[in-house]
């Protein structure tokens, strides 16, 4: 799309708007598209497929945790806990160790809305699963009993 076809495209959007304004638009879709032809305005010299292909990259790049999956199944309770206890560990290993680790669903990622409640969540399954090999120990007769 070259500078002609981006300022013909403007102007259409221009135009679309003024007709939703026209017919009584709901303000908060008036004030988007209105900020939205601010920004395409203030790109002039740049062309929307370019703006586009920008979004597009963007959205390609992924992120990849640091951690390996033998990493993280080798890894001890203690070291898992020093990660999620230190705030330079980033959310994708702590996602990582979450899956890979204890099983938590991927599609679960968003219910921890921010890095803390992630964090608390991994704190209590090391918690739980610290519990649980204790029990096992128990069973076994590796730690005896103290009365």
């Amino acid at each position: 799309m070259d500078e002609k076809q981006s300022s013909l495209l403007l102007k259409v959007l221009t135009a679309h708007f003024h007709a939703l304004a026209s017919a009584k638009c709901d303000e908060m879709l008036l004030k988007d598209y209105s900020a939205l032809l601010r920004f395409l305005r203030a790109r002039k010299g740049e062309s929307l497929e370019e703006l586009f292909r920008k979004a597009r990259r963007k959205e390609h790049v992924k992120a990849l945790p640091n951690l390996t999956a033998n990493d993280v199944r080798k890894a001890s309770l203690e070291d898992l806990e020093k990660l999620v206890n230190n705030e330079e560990t980033p959310r994708i290993d702590l996602e990582y160790i979450a899956i890979q680790r204890f099983s938590v669903p991927r599609g679960s990622m968003r219910s921890f809305s921010n890095r803390q409640m992630l964090a608390d969540k991994l704190r209590t399954l090391i918690s739980n699963e610290r519990t649980h090999e204790t029990i096992g120990a128990v069973a076994r007769g590796q730690i005896k009993r103290q009365s």
